[in-house]
């Protein structure tokens, strides 16, 4: 097994490629890694605390590498970087989350899990397909009906294997907040996203209502 360094001891390009690939973020983060030293995403079912410690953990991480490589960059350089390809989603994703609600006088949980997660399960990724014309850069959330109910927008940043990810959805006035990204290697699938929502809104028989809704997540591919 590759030895693990502390975060601390990794230099900017070694953050830089540890955050695109499993294998990277494995070593990078014990909480990312079986027994065996093999990627896995956190429980939150298992543990709710020690999973929101490792989402915040990996969102400051990608901050860390961004604001490293912006400050080494050259304006000519980081134009260059945000003209290439950026990363795309591939069609299947499962979800790990934390997802707590109310109705403006009670308080409850989103998911029946303990302490209001989710682990495993399919992500609503799933129903992603690409808006003609801006492929691979923008996507639509389509139900079963043909509507499409969100739209996702990936943004490149000056690190190669990440990618911003920007959410709005219509049947919840739900939005990603940020910092949200997309991790995969330059160019290619993504294999990790770690995210923040905010719905201000529910669907209730095809009207929005008021309603609030907070949730941490990540959602990977196997």
């Amino acid at each position: 097994m590759t030895p693990v360094l502390p975060v601390w001891a990794v230099s900017a390009s070694e953050l830089e490629s540890q955050l695109s690939s499993k294998e990277g973020i494995a070593r990078l983060l014990p909480s990312f890694r079986d027994q065996r030293g093999h990627f896995k995403v956190p429980d939150p079912t298992k543990d709710p605390q020690a999973f929101l410690t490792s989402q915040q953990t990996l969102t400051i991480l990608i901050d860390q590498a961004e604001s490293l490589a912006l400050n080494r960059l050259s304006p000519s350089a980081l134009q260059r970087r945000l003209s290439e390809t950026p990363t795309h989603l591939p069609p299947e994703w499962k979800r790990a989350e934390i997802a707590v609600r109310t109705d403006g006088s009670t308080q409850s949980c989103a998911d029946a899990g303990i302490d209001c997660s989710a682990y495993g399960s399919g992500s609503f990724l799933n129903t992603l397909e690409p808006v003609e014309g801006l492929n691979k850069a923008f996507y639509r959330s389509v139900n079963a009906q043909g509507d499409a109910e969100a739209l996702v927008y990936l943004q490149p940043t000056a690190v190669a294997s990440v990618s911003r990810i920007l959410l709005a959805a219509s049947n919840s006035a739900g939005i990603w907040i940020p910092a949200a990204y997309a991790l995969g290697p330059a160019g290619g699938d993504a294999f990790l996203i770690v995210n923040n929502c905010l719905d201000l809104a529910e669907a209730d028989n095809g009207i929005l209502k008021p309603a609030a809704m907070l949730v941490a997540a990540l959602q990977w591919v196997e």
